[in-house]
């Protein structure tokens, strides 16, 4: 549990971050294979390359805020 502490996170917050976090890129993970074996469907802009790295920044961006409190 020291790593909560030293995120200042509680047990749920953890989880429903980390949960959202993981779910979010295997819906993305998905949509990426399925494109590559069927090149015929695109990739949703919300899921697609740029997307996900801005999410990916908004998440880093949470975790360094959450460390200065």
């Amino acid at each position: 549990m020291s790593h909560l502490k030293e995120n200042n996170e509680t047990y749920v917050n953890h989880l429903l971050f980390a949960t959202k976090i993981g779910f979010s890129l295997m819906l993305r993970a998905a949509a990426f294979i399925i494109h590559g074996v069927f090149p015929i469907f695109s990739i949703p802009r919300r899921l697609n390359i740029t997307t996900t790295i801005t999410k990916l920044e908004e998440w880093h961006d949470y975790t360094a805020r959450r460390l200065d409190k």
